[in-house]
C-alpha cells in the first residue's frame, strides 16, 4: 500500500495499515538552523527521515489570475527585497528568512480597479490559453499509471476569497462586498466557469481524479474574515455548484485549505458539500477531537497537531500525539503539523515527534 492509497482510504474511514506519514512544509530559516544541528547537506528531510513521499498533481486549467502580472524587482539590498508579484502586489520581504511578506501596496483600491481586472485577467475567451499545452499528453501518462499511482490527482473548486483578497488587501476586499457586490459576485463567477470546465474536461476524458481542493485562508485566529450572511450569499452557491459538477464527475472528496478558526462557517461548508479541512489549527480552536465529536464523520481533517508542541520538547509532543489517538484510530483524519515546521522546533524534537507517531500509528 503506498502512500495515495493510504491518502484515500483514510479520508474515507476505509481499512488502512495506517495513515500516511509524508514530508510536512519546512521553513527555509528552519533547514538552515537544521544544517548546524545534523542535518546533512544535500540531503532531504525526507531522505533524512525515510519518509515516503506523496506527490500532488494538479489536473486542471488556471482558474485564477491570468496572465499573471510580471514579476519585477523594484529594490535589493543585503538582506531583504521589494518586488511586485505575480498578484500585482507590491512586497517587502526577507531574502534569506522565511516570513509572511510586507504587503506595500495592492492593483485594487477601488471599484473601478476591480472591474478593469476583472476584464483583463479573468476574460472567459482565455479558457483555452488557461490548459497547459502538454495536457493531453499528460493525461496518456496518468492513464497509463492507473489506480496503482503513487501521486494525487487534483482539481480546483475554486480560490474565490484569496484571490480577491490578494488583488485588493484584507481591508479593501471587505469593502468592496458592501461597496461593489455585482463586481465581487462577477469575479467569482468567472472563477466558478473556470473551475466548472476544468472539472469537465477532466471527466470527458475519463481522469480518475482523486480530490476537488479549495485554497480559501479565509480566517484568522479567532474567527472567519466574511461573516456566515456573506459567506452563504457570495461563497456557497458557488461551492456547491463544483461540488455537485464534481459528485457527477465520480469525485468523492473535498478538501478545504484555510489557516484559522472555521468555527463560524463550519456548517455551512459542511453543508454545501465540502468535508474534509486542512491544517486545522489548534491555537485557533480547530482541535480535530472537538470538531469529529460535534460533526461526526461528516467531518475529516487533515493536520491539527499543534506545533507549538514541538518547540516544548518531548513530554510536550508526546501528549500531543496521544491525545490525538481516538481520531486517529476512528479515521477520517491524517495526523500532520498544523501548518508547516516553524523555526522553534529544533532537529531533534521534529525527530521525536516523527518516530513517536509512527510508533503510534504502528499501533505502539
Amino acid at each position: 500500500m503506498n502512500n495515495r492509497e493510504r491518502f484515500i482510504r483514510t479520508l474515507k474511514f476505509l481499512p488502512c495499515d495506517h495513515p500516511p506519514i509524508y514530508p510536512e512544509p519546512v521553513w527555509l530559516t528552519t533547514l538552515q538552523t537544521w544544517r548546524k544541528q545534523g542535518l546533512p547537506e544535500n540531503v532531504t528531510v525526507a531522505e533524512y527521515f525515510g519518509l515516503e513521499p506523496l506527490n500532488f498533481i494538479y489536473a486542471g486549467p488556471q482558474t485564477g489570475i491570468f496572465p499573471p502580472f510580471q514579476e519585477q524587482v523594484i529594490k535589493e539590498v543585503d538582506g531583504w527585497i521589494i518586488k511586485i508579484d505575480r498578484y500585482g502586489r507590491t512586497i517587502r520581504d526577507y531574502k534569506h528568512q522565511t516570513t509572511m511578506p510586507e504587503w506595500l501596496d495592492f492593483p485594487v483600491k477601488t471599484p473601478a480597479d476591480l472591474k478593469r481586472l476583472v476584464e483583463e485577467k479573468f476574460s472567459p475567451d482565455s479558457l483555452t490559453a488557461r490548459w497547459p499545452i502538454n495536457w493531453s499528453e499528460q493525461v496518456k501518462t496518468w492513464q497509463s499509471d492507473g489506480k496503482k499511482r503513487d501521486y494525487l490527482l487534483f482539481l480546483d473548486g475554486g480560490c474565490y476569497y484569496g484571490i480577491l483578497r490578494n488583488l485588493s488587501g484584507v481591508e479593501t476586499a471587505s469593502y468592496l462586498f458592501y461597496d461593489a457586490p455585482s463586481l465581487v459576485h462577477e469575479l467569482f463567477e468567472r472563477i466558478n466557469f473556470f473551475c466548472l470546465e476544468g472539472i469537465k474536461r477532466a471527466a470527458r476524458a475519463g481522469l480518475e481524479i482523486d480530490y476537488l481542493g479549495f485554497g480559501e485562508d479565509i480566517a484568522f485566529k479567532t474567527g472567519a474574515l466574511v461573516s456566515p450572511a456573506l459567506f452563504r450569499q457570495f461563497f456557497f452557491p458557488r461551492y456547491q455548484k463544483v461540488v455537485t459538477a464534481a459528485k457527477e464527475a465520480g469525485i468523492s472528496l473535498f478538501v478545504y485549505d484555510s489557516d484559522g478558526c472555521l468555527l463560524p462557517l463550519l456548517k455551512d461548508l459542511l453543508e454545501s458539500g465540502i468535508d474534509c479541512f486542512w491544517p486545522c489549527e489548534v491555537a485557533a480552536g480547530m482541535e480535530p477531537l472537538v470538531l469529529r465529536k460535534k460533526f461526526g464523520r461528516r467531518i475529516k481533517m487533515l493536520g491539527g497537531i499543534d506545533k507549538r508542541s514541538l518547540a516544548k520538547g518531548q513530554p510536550a509532543i508526546r501528549r500531543e500525539i496521544e491525545s490525538k489517538l481516538p481520531v486517529i484510530q476512528e479515521g477520517g483524519y491524517i495526523p500532520r503539523i498544523d501548518h508547516s515546521v516553524s523555526s522553534d522546533i529544533n532537529l531533534e524534537n521534529y525527530r521525536f515527534y516523527l518516530s513517536f507517531l509512527q510508533e503510534k500509528l504502528a499501533g505502539g
